[in-house]
């Protein structure tokens, strides 16, 4: 049974604003929030077996061990200025047709099937000569929001199998 929330996020200021979202919607899940990611060596195995691990605005690199204790799974909430999320441009026309775009993702942490799969997807075709404030602003608005549409199943069930994929212009 999912007892534990582990919540990280690449800014500090979020979190209190994301647990608060995830206690909302399970009042009994323990959430987290002040943990630095050297701290989960130190917790007790049978946490971990009834706790998820979300990161929230970027990527997060945890050993393989560590993932293979966390019960519930651990995911990631981050962007990325691709157009196609994991092949990256190969050529120079490939790097100028994905400029102006930018992809919101929800993804597995997890070096076996079904982890490191990505949960949920949402590409942006950003206005031209757009300043890199603003594309950080749009990709962060879609990224909340992505998390708040997820929030329910991150603190109450199993998370998504089937993926989802969005293409906004």
């Amino acid at each position: 049974m999912l007892k534990n929330l582990i919540l990280f996020a690449a800014n500090d200021e979020h979190r209190p604003a994301l647990a608060a979202l995830l206690r909302e919607h399970n009042p009994g899940l323990t959430v987290s929030d002040d943990l630095e990611l050297c701290d989960l060596e130190q917790l007790e195995p049978e946490e971990l077996q009834e706790s998820r691990l979300i990161c929230f605005g970027g990527p997060l690199t945890l050993q393989s061990d560590v993932v293979k204790q966390i019960g519930h799974g651990a995911y990631q909430f981050y962007y990325a200025p691709l157009q196609y999320p994991g092949l990256a441009p190969s050529t120079a026309q490939e790097t100028e047709d994905d400029g102006p775009c930018v992809s919101v993702i929800a993804q597995s942490i997890g070096d076996a099937a079904p982890f490191d799969q990505i949960i949920d997807i949402e590409t942006v075709t950003l206005p031209a000569n757009i300043e890199a404030p603003q594309r950080d602003l749009i990709a962060f608005t879609r990224l909340a929001r992505m998390f708040w549409r997820l929030s329910h199943a991150i603190a109450c069930e199993t998370m998504p199998a089937e993926p989802r994929s969005t293409r906004l212009n």
